[in-house]
Order: structure tokens, then C-alpha cells, then sequence
């Protein structure tokens, strides 16, 4: 899942502004990067592990995006993204 959220994001760098989902452009990167990360299952040891950031910086990250997103769990916050992210990949057909 890691990969599809990465490709979308990289391929699409004004993902953020297009979404529908209020305050994803709020995130900031690093925020944005221990989504990721926790939608591949990492826990928060995990996380920081990879990021060289303490579990607890980590867990701050990750309930600011909560806060920023509107939403009370990380799973909820994981899902805004993988939104966001579907949305990105799905073609239009038809012309706005």
C-alpha cells in the first residue's frame, strides 16, 4: 500500500489542493511520511526507527494529522490518504 500512496503522491505533487478532504493540505511533510509509513503497519517504534525519530515524536506527528484532518484515529487519518490517493490515480471521463 506504501508504494500506491508514494506513486500517487510523487506523481501527483498538488495531490493536497485537489483532494476533497479538508485540512490534507495542512500536512506537513513529515506528518504526511508517518501516514505512510503506519499504512504499511509499522507501529510507532517502527516508525521512528525508520525516521530516526523517538516513538514518542512519532505519535505527535500522527495525532497532529488527526487533528488536522478532523478525525480521531490514525486508521481514519491513513484512510484520508489512501482517498486522496485513489481519487489521484482514477481517470476523468469527462471534461470539467
Amino acid at each position: 500500500m506504501i508504494s500506491r500512496l508514494d506513486s500517487a503522491m510523487k506523481a501527483h505533487p498538488s495531490l493536497p489542493a485537489a483532494s476533497s478532504t479538508p485540512g490534507l493540505e495542512s500536512l506537513t511533510d513529515r506528518q504526511r511520511e508517518c501516514l505512510q509509513l503506519a499504512a504499511t503497519g509499522l507501529t510507532s517504534s517502527g516508525i521512528g526507527e525508520r525516521l530516526g525519530l523517538s516513538p514518542r515524536t512519532v505519535d505527535e506527528h500522527l495525532m497532529t494529522a488527526c487533528s488536522v484532518l478532523g478525525v480521531r484515529t490514525r486508521i481514519q487519518a491513513v484512510a484520508c490518504l489512501a482517498v486522496a490517493a485513489r481519487r489521484a490515480d482514477e481517470p476523468r471521463s469527462f471534461l470539467p
